[in-house]
């Protein structure tokens, strides 16, 4: 898997954040993309800003946190313009919706198809049994 990462910086007016978009791409020819967010978090106490500059040299410490959204992209064409042009990639591997909801629809009636087959050839069978006439039916 081949991993990109793309940084913003979004400034509000009480605080900057650092945002990280992580884009990577799969074996499976899907993109999947992941948002993250560097924090910074301050000593609260005196004792805690010097035991974390004695550690990492810093006085903040500093956190990658994912704050989503996590979600998968599965690009079935690339085009040489934004919304057209000359395809410089197609994915071979992708299946239309709509061919597999026509799939779906014919084999459900070739199942009606043949279910109304056997209604019929039963309908036929049952019809062609011949019950002897009793004898001692009309006695009683």
């Amino acid at each position: 898997m081949r991993h990109f990462c793309i940084a913003l910086t979004f400034f509000n007016d009480s605080y900057c954040r650092l945002t990280i978009y992580s884009l990577s791409l799969s074996t499976s020819k899907q993109i999947w993309v992941r948002n993250y967010q560097i924090m910074e978090e301050a000593a609260t106490t005196a004792k805690e800003a010097h035991a974390q500059k004695k550690l990492t040299g810093q006085t903040q410490a500093t956190s990658l946190i994912e704050i989503g959204p996590r979600f998968v992209l599965n690009p079935i064409r690339i085009f040489r313009g934004s919304f057209g042009g000359q395809t410089l990639w197609q994915n071979d591997e992708f299946v239309n919706p709509n061919a597999i909801r026509a799939l779906e629809k014919k084999k459900k009636g070739e199942e009606y198809v043949r279910r109304k087959g056997a209604e019929r050839q039963r309908k036929r069978r049952k019809e062609a049994i011949v019950v002897p006439e009793d004898p001692l039916a009309h006695v009683f």
